[in-house]
């Protein structure tokens, strides 16, 4: 099968398939889950459904940003193809 009809098909997900696979990213991560288990312990009830719904809107502008940097850098890509194709001659000042 294609790619475009995996894409429109619903059966291909980049966002779920990368992950970075390094050592900063694990220590990071990690640090990260105990910090949030640790400040949720010394939160009260209040404070920790302020915390959460603190996290979810972060989660929604990071998701909105990594949209934003997945869009350009398909763009990117495309011109990159389309240049080394030189196939639109007037597209390589399109990046100024």
């Amino acid at each position: 099968m294609s790619l475009i009809n995996d894409i429109y098909n619903g059966e291909y997900y980049p966002a779920e398939q990368v992950k970075p696979d390094t050592e900063l990213f694990r220590l990071h991560s990690g640090n990260a889950a105990a910090l949030s288990e640790k400040l949720s312990e010394a939160l009260t009830e209040e404070q920790r459904d302020l915390l959460d719904a603190y996290k979810s809107e972060r989660a929604v502008v990071t998701d909105l940003y990594n949209m934003e940097f997945f869009r350009a850098g398909v763009k990117l890509g495309v011109r990159l193809l389309l240049e080394a194709l030189d196939c639109h001659p007037e597209m390589t000042d399109m990046h100024k």
